[in-house]
């Protein structure tokens, strides 16, 4: 239950509140008032003040009895906050990282990106091992820093899974300028086209950009799991590490990429059939089995 309602905060943070489907297009703001509308619509900006007010009140004993109603998933981070003692800091750090996104339509640089993903999935993860009784007692706690390198190695995976589709949706490019300067991307909004108008040497740009981003991503991951004896010998290691199994599945898309020549706009890169499910569902439960992750 614990995990459900912090998983929910993280998902719904980006920036949906309502419990209720929000319709957030033209069609939608022009609709008078009661006929045929489905919903209304709430700006991010909103939807972000929403957020911080409500862990405000979890946090400082005050209640809103207008965001409770409105957010089953309030209703249960109080219970589990107040079982877990959970963070705010986390919290907040999640909300400083969407905060950060809701206008940014690029990256700046490999570091802006990074530091989002620790942002929000680093911060994820520390949640999720705090849920388990974990508390980091400093930066240097072996544990803490492992969480940080998963997070960011989930933060850009992911980042790179969504690409396509966010850019189709929102405009937002995920490849940062800094890359798209190195290798010479004149055209990052390529993403914004599957087939990148026939642009191939737009294509090979991006893919030598996407595989920056895929060695940083693996390079974390094995800074995290070069720490895998310390968390061994520590009193919550074996709890620890089943909270880390989740870099397995991130590594899984990262590997996929490398196959697909980390073209992002090959179209089989997001086909994942049964047997492919079933492989890394596989090596998760072997991964657990020998306390690896």
């Amino acid at each position: 239950m614990q995990l459900c309602a912090v998983r929910a905060f993280w998902v719904q943070s980006r920036l949906r509140f309502s419990e209720a489907p929000l319709i957030n297009s033209i069609s939608a703001s022009r609709q008078v008032a009661g006929v045929g509308a489905k919903g209304i619509e709430v700006s991010d900006e909103e939807s972000l003040q929403k957020w911080k007010t409500s862990i405000e009140c979890l946090y400082e004993g005050k209640s809103d009895n207008s965001l409770w109603e409105e957010s089953a998933t309030l209703r249960l981070l109080h219970h589990v906050i107040q079982k877990h003692a959970l963070s705010r800091q986390y919290f907040d750090r999640i909300l400083a990282g969407r905060e950060l996104d809701i206008n940014r339509k690029q990256y700046p640089t490999v570091s802006s990106l990074t530091d989002h993903a620790n942002l929000s999935c680093g911060s994820l993860f520390h949640l999720i091992l705090e849920c388990s009784n974990i508390s980091q007692s400093d930066e240097d706690d072996v544990i803490y820093k492992t969480a940080q390198d998963l997070g960011i190695a989930h933060g850009l995976a992911n980042a790179l899974r969504t690409s396509v589709p966010v850019a189709s949706a929102t405009g937002k490019i995920i490849i940062p300028q800094d890359l798209c300067d190195k290798y010479d991307v004149k055209s990052p909004r390529y993403l914004l086209s599957a087939l990148g108008m026939g642009d191939e040497e737009c294509r090979k740009h991006l893919q030598s950009a996407v595989k920056d981003i895929v060695f940083i991503a693996r390079d974390h991951l094995e800074k995290a799991r070069l720490r895998r004896d310390s968390i061994l010998s520590h009193p919550d290691g074996d709890t620890a590490l089943s909270v880390f199994l989740p870099g397995l599945v991130s590594e899984t898309f990262l590997n996929r990429l490398e196959v697909h020549q980390y073209d992002l706009t090959d179209r089989n890169l997001r086909e994942v059939g049964f047997v492919e499910h079933m492989m890394c569902a596989s090596r998760i439960f072997g991964a657990s089995f020998r306390k690896t992750y």
